[in-house]
């Protein structure tokens, strides 16, 4: 019988039946479709125990350390996991550049030419995990730990060689024309064509108008990609270590006092809400979503555990249960928020691939910053019960926002208006976690009328901090005309012999001491010659507006496919409707969707996705198909997948990862593009199209 089971039970879901009460969407949809087709409990299936005694002072030591009266001899051992194999091969070729030279009479070219990688792996990954747990009866003790290696593909050593802001440094002379300086190894005085440099460099085309149209021009500095510091240089370690990793995930202790009380302490993961692809209530933990963006089947995969105090008390009188959950503020920085993949590599979005963010001086993480940090205490409750049939939740949580927010440096022309400002004077931006509150509802119930499960969730967080500025200009190098200016002008210079014109000891520069930098239009085109004019949209002021998730969701067999399709069981269908609100919204507050891209956010963005599963010859086949589309924008992807079993240990699972934006950004940091206005969420995964193979042996 086991052969029919979607899967061997994990050492967490056999615990789950002797009283963890760890919930998620996915487990109870199983549980539910189980009980409707009277399959066998997969909490009792599956997983491997071993029966042990523990010598009789071993064993009253730890049940009086738990205030238990007797540990019984017998010990039950448990233990399951996998080996896993991920591969995937582009389908696409990659639109990211890579450093090559010019094909024009100057010698010099910023945009190259494409990364390509059709065809090519994109990802060769080995894995195991091992799950293992004691039950000494009166409590339990259990852990998960898991290593993951890569083996580094060609195209992923292509990606290392792709390139952001790289250093040229350039003087604007008569007639418009350009004398490149000798920081990218040309010859002195070698010339560009200063149109072609302003289509295609960090400038905007009134930026460098401007600077053309200026008397008595000086020196200035301009970048294009790939300047190590501030851009990626190498990506040498940090694929590997944004994908190589040795980690206890889980460790924890369950016991149960007084029949009500149920404890769960240590490093572990609390599932809230009823949400699939994408997330609603389930904000106790960040998600790693670097090495397999949200795509991974099990969401236990990608989220991050953390250290909780996690207590469930049952209140049978109301048939519910009130679980209380506090963070004392004992885990990493690295622990906390969505990692996202912004250091480049195969789901960086596009076109960043090749920029080395969070380990530059672009954007590092502040795990301290005193709106957000990874010390203070987290807590929060749910009640969760039954109302005539109706499953629902109450909940409440205080905690760092899994979604991050970039606080930006108030020397590059003003402060930050959020929090304060920790980073030192050389870095572009940071990127927090702030603290934010947030309200749930969730609801679940079977209608005979629809013969479906319906569900839904809603979460309201007030204050919730976004980035603004969809036309945001910066003088990356205003930094460097204060400091130069304390330094006692060219004595302190970076570039020594060429003056800025930051700088308030040219007299050529106009800088106004103590602005940070130069006057902006409206439009945010600086007014006066500066040292490097960078397109950042999201880089104006934070806004902090009320936000309401909302997900409606229905599960459903579908009966026809037995005779229809010759299914050996029904087929089963999820679709879920989900949409962020901003309840407050004004378009005056000029909110981006994605912090570099410059579309504006919007009031409602809504996303709609359906799953399907036919299973056939008792599941040990079943193809799938799932898809889903920004109404919005009408961006959209398509999985098609195919799951096969072999015994009990083997699962094989293909599939295609199909990504169609109408809106997607061509060009690097810094640089404006036609569509850069439009490009969206689903718009940063253009040409990362990818075809997966996922093979697991389980025990």
């Amino acid at each position: 019988m086991n052969g029919c089971l979607p899967r061997r039970a994990t050492v967490r879901e056999t615990l789950r039946g002797q009283g963890l009460r760890e919930e998620g969407a996915s487990f109870r949809r199983l549980l539910r479709f189980q009980r409707r087709e009277g399959l066998p409990n997969m909490q009792k299936q599956g997983v491997n125990r071993v029966r042990s005694a523990l010598p009789t002072g071993v064993a009253a030591l730890l049940g009086s350390a738990i205030l238990a009266p007797s540990l019984a001899q017998a010990v039950d051992f448990s233990y399951s996991g996998y080996i896993r194999e991920h591969l995937s091969v582009n389908l696409q070729d990659s639109n990211e550049f890579e450093p090559k030279a010019f094909a024009d009479p100057y010698g010099l070219t910023l945009s190259g030419g494409q990364q390509d990688g059709q065809g090519e792996l994109s990802m060769w990954r080995h894995s195991g995990k091992l799950e293992a747990a004691l039950d000494f009866g009166p409590f339990q003790i259990a852990g998960v730990g898991r290593i993951a290696r890569e083996t580094r593909t060609s195209y992923e050593r292509g990606l290392q060689n792709t390139s952001k802001l790289q250093p040229a440094l350039v003087t604007f002379g008569a007639g418009g024309d350009a004398v490149v300086g000798p920081l990218l190894g040309l010859p002195p005085g070698a010339l560009i064509d200063a149109q072609g440099f302003a289509n295609a460099s960090a400038f905007s085309s009134d930026t460098m108008n401007f600077l053309l149209g200026t008397p008595g021009c000086v020196p200035v500095c301009a970048f294009a990609p790939g300047l190590p510091g501030f851009g990626a240089g190498t990506q040498d370690d940090l694929v590997l270590d944004d994908y190589d990793s040795t980690e206890l995930r889980e460790l924890y202790t369950t016991f149960t006092l007084a029949e009500r009380f149920h404890f769960k302490l240590g490093r572990q993961q609390v599932v809230w809400g009823e949400t699939d692809f994408f997330r609603a209530m389930d904000i106790i933990h960040g998600y790693d979503l670097r090495w397999r963006s949200f795509l991974e089947l099990e969401n236990e995969e990608l989220r991050k555990p953390l250290i909780l105090a996690n207590v469930s008390i049952d209140v049978p009188e109301l048939n519910g249960s009130l679980q209380l959950v506090f963070r004392p503020g004992w885990d990493n920085g690295h622990d906390m928020g969505d990692s996202a993949p912004i250091n480049g590599g195969r789901w960086a979005p596009v076109p960043w691939a090749g920029a080395g963010v969070t380990s530059s001086l672009i954007g590092a993480y502040n795990h301290h910053h005193n709106a957000g940090d990874e010390n203070d205490p987290n807590y929060g409750f749910r009640w969760a019960g039954t109302f005539k049939q109706i499953g629902y939740s109450f909940a409440y949580y205080r905690g760092l926002s899994t979604d991050g927010l970039v606080v930006r440096n108030p020397v590059l022309g003003g402060a930050t208006n959020f929090g304060q400002w920790e980073g030192g004077n050389f870095r572009l931006t940071e990127l927090i976690f702030p603290m934010v509150e947030t309200y749930g509802f969730t609801f679940n119930a079977y209608s005979g009328m629809l013969d479906s499960v319906l569900r839904g969730e809603l979460a309201f967080t007030p204050n919730k901090p976004y980035n603004s500025g969809t036309n945001t200009f910066v003088d990356l190098f205003s930094f460097l005309g204060g400091a130069n200016a304390a330094a006692g002008g060219a004595a302190g210079n970076f570039f020594p012999g060429f003056a800025l014109l930051n700088d308030p000891n040219n007299p050529a520069s106009n800088y106004a001491v103590g602005s940070g930098g130069f006057a902006t239009t409206p439009g945010g085109v600086p007014t006066a010659p500066v040292g490097v004019a960078l397109s950042v949209p999201g880089l104006a002021d934070v806004v902090e507006k009320d936000t309401l998730k909302i997900m409606l969701g229905m599960d459903k067999n579908l009966n026809w496919t037995m005779h229809k399709l010759g299914t050996s069981r029904p087929a089963f269908w999820t679709v879920q409707l989900f949409d962020t609100w901003i309840v407050n919204y004004d378009r005056d507050d000029d909110i981006v969707e994605n912090f570099g891209f410059g579309a504006a956010r919007r009031e409602h963005q809504t996303i709609l996705t359906n799953a399907f599963s036919f299973p056939y010859k008792y599941d040990t086949v079943t193809p799938g198909l799932a898809f889903g589309v920004d109404l919005g924008s009408f961006d959209s992807f398509v999985i098609p997948s195919l799951d096969l079993q072999f015994g009990d240990h083997w699962r094989v699972r293909f599939e295609a990862d199909l990504f169609f934006p109408r809106h997607t950004e061509k060009t690097n940091l810094g640089m404006t593009g036609s569509d850069a206005d439009d490009a969206r969420l689903l718009g940063t995964l253009s040409n990362r199209d990818q075809f997966v193979a996922r093979i697991t042996y389980q025990f």
